[in-house]
């Protein structure tokens, strides 16, 4: 056998067994040494391996080799190492978890109670005076979180860690129980100590690298104006936050430290809207609110954290929109602090303008979620800003609110335009859309629409611009339900005197049809868009058409009304079919059959109970009429059909 491989572990005979043995008079933590012990298995697999594939190299030699004539001496076995698949289980996990974090965890929640508990047993029995119970109890924090130090330095990081937090502690009971319960100090000083605590912690946690302590120590900032009760100060409450909670986002951001970083944001708008309301409603205010969310932007476009990209934002919005309501002030001031929302809307429709979250490759980048919350906050951005707008009570949106979707699509329409971009055209089509609504009247929004429809249909057609589709098939559906809706109400609620057929629903039923006909005709691109847009004109014409029968017959009577409308709903039938004979359409057909089925239930159901004699046949004889009709055209494409 290989003298080499009389170590039963494989290791060539080196001794690492000896030169962990040679370290032992040396102080080893026990991380250090489940370290060692990790690199010693590693190294012996390794070593096993190379081995292993040493031998194949030589076997596979001596098999291309020419094999000597005589009987040559025989080959010595050879002994193969095993490979251990992986490292051997310890049989102490539960132990050293429980005497190395259970027993740090009780041991440093009773060093605290037991503080808190002297304190008030102390103060009770009147012992010690209450300066020196204060002082004795910063002191002995400091002495701990001292030893914490040290015991960091010497490789004990996770004691260490917990002895500089109960250090921590300990000085903001001794800071409390000075400022609060024994009134050896004001108020705001204890508040301004307590933060100078906060910040100490702050900066032994980057040195050492460790988020738990900078947790520690940013909850303990926030809670200190909390637990000393001040007096009522909300502009200087929210600066102490705005320092505290930027101040901490900031230095988690240069360390990746995303829950700190989520914690600070967020506790700050949550403190900052329950606390400081009246601060909120200045401009100042306004943009000390906007600062934790233009900092979220900032930060999320280089770290994915989509938790605290749209939280932030979310609940920075709704601050703004609390503070902006109850806003006083000068018009200059309202628009100061209206410009805090257009900072936040501009950046955030900078970055997405120039990472378009509706592209594939973005999608690609981002993944599935981040990508949808990108397109959440994209459609959810320009009406965020909206919003703010009309809340904050400045005459000139009061009177022409118009403005700011106009303006909103200046900026939308000039992206999609030159950047090339779908996402942003077609939010620039809706957003002029939604400027037409506040100065026009139903019957004007629909016409407006519509011609805006073939404006972004002539963007994709003729100027290559992707997205005007899309926006032409959005804005044609919206003054459809803007037609038959709002439009058509107005209409019953303001009765024109004149003929029915020329007054303003009528003026724009006309232009629906005819923008609707143009646009499919112009479509230039087979699919379901285009099914959409013929549809959209052909519900109109059979809804409109019926509208503008019944109501200009019924002005002479009634009966004469229902009749028509029946003779209405057979001729339009009869046309589909028809047309569906000629383009050889399937669909256009079955709608045509429809129709017709529902135009004879009415008449049997309806006209033949309600209608008198002469309006009962008018009816029976324009069914038979257009049902013949339809059932020749049938037996006339079944005989061709046969003879070809």
């Amino acid at each position: 056998m290989d003298p080499r491989l009389s170590d039963h572990r494989g290791r060539d005979g080196r001794d690492h067994g000896g030169r962990v043995a040679s370290s032992r008079c040396h102080r080893v933590s026990d991380e250090q040494k489940d370290l060692i012990e990790q690199l010693e298995r590693r190294v012996a697999t390794l070593e096993n391996i190379v081995r292993r594939l040493t031998f194949v190299s030589n076997t596979a030699e001596q098999l291309r080799s020419p094999r000597p004539s005589g009987p040559g001496p025989s080959a010595a076995p050879v002994v193969h190492a095993a490979i251990p698949d992986r490292p051997p289980a310890r049989q102490n996990d539960l132990e050293q978890w429980f005497g190395q974090r259970g027993l740090l965890a009780v041991g440093v929640a009773a060093l605290l109670i037991a503080a808190a508990l002297f304190l008030k047993y102390a103060f009770d029995r009147g012992w010690i005076s209450p300066l020196l119970r204060a002082i004795g109890a910063v002191a002995l924090g400091i002495v701990v979180a001292a030893w914490g130090h040290y015991r960091i330095g010497q490789g004990m990081r996770r004691y260490g860690a917990a002895m500089i937090g109960a250090g921590g502690g300990l000085v903001y009971l001794g800071l409390w129980a000075a400022a609060g319960p024994y009134a050896l100090m004001e108020r705001r000083v204890g508040i301004l100590l307590l933060a100078l605590t906060t910040v100490v912690a702050t900066m032994l946690a980057l040195h050492h690298e460790i988020e738990g302590l900078a947790i520690w120590a940013l909850c303990g900032a926030y809670l200190a104006p909390l637990i000393l009760a001040t007096a009522p100060n909300p502009q200087g409450f929210l600066a102490y936050l705005e320092v505290i909670g930027l101040g901490t986002a900031i230095t988690a951001y240069a360390m990746n430290w995303r829950l700190t970083f989520n914690l600070a944001l967020f506790g700050y708008l949550i403190l900052a809207g329950a606390g400081s309301a009246p601060a909120i409603a200045t401009p100042l205010g306004a943009w000390m609110v906007a600062a934790a969310a233009l900092l979220a932007l900032h930060v999320t476009l280089q770290r994915s954290w989509p938790e605290a990209r749209v939280g932030v934002l979310l609940w920075a919005w709704v601050i703004l929109g609390m503070g902006l309501g109850d806003l006083t002030g000068s018009q200059s001031a309202r628009s100061l602090a209206l410009g805090a929302a257009a900072a936040i809307s501009g950046v955030l429709w900078w970055q997405q303008y120039r990472r378009d979250p509706f592209n594939e490759e973005t999608t690609k980048a981002l993944g599935l979620t981040e990508a949808a919350s990108e397109r959440f906050l994209f459609v959810t951005n320009p009406i965020a800003f909206m919003l703010l707008a009309n809340a904050v009570d400045i005459r000139v949106l009061d009177e022409s609110f118009q403005i700011v979707p106009a303006a909103l699509a200046v900026a939308y329409l000039s992206a999609g335009w030159f950047g090339r971009r779908g996402a942003q055209l077609i939010g620039g089509f809706l957003l002029v859309a939604l400027a037409m609504v506040f100065p026009w009247e139903a019957s004007s929004i629909t016409i407006g629409w519509i011609a805006l429809a073939l404006l972004a249909l002539g963007a994709e057609r003729e100027g290559g611009r992707p997205g005007g589709r899309y926006a032409a098939m959005a804005l044609a559906a919206a003054a459809w339900v803007c037609l038959f809706t709002f439009a058509l109400y107005d209409r019953g609620y303001h009765p024109s005197s004149s003929s029915l057929l020329v007054d303003p629903w009528a003026g724009a039923l006309y232009l629906f049809v005819a923008g609707t006909a143009v646009a499919a005709y112009w479509w230039g691109k087979e699919g379901r868009s285009i099914r959409l847009m013929w549809g959209l004109c052909g519900s109109a014409v059979f809804a409109g058409g019926s509208i503008q029968v019944q109501s200009n017959f019924g002005r002479l009577t009634p009966l004469a009304g229902d009749l028509a409308l029946s003779v209405w709903w057979l001729l339009f039938a009869g046309a589909l079919v028809f047309l569906g004979f000629r383009l050889n359409h399937k669909l256009i057909r079955s709608i045509g059959l429809s129709v017709a089925a529902l135009a004879g239930l009415k008449i049997v159901l309806f006209d033949l109970s309600n209608l008198q004699a002469l309006y009962r046949v008018g009816s029976f004889f324009t069914l038979a009429i257009i049902a013949l009709a339809v059932a020749y055209a049938y037996n006339q494409k079944a005989r061709v059909d046969h003879i070809a």
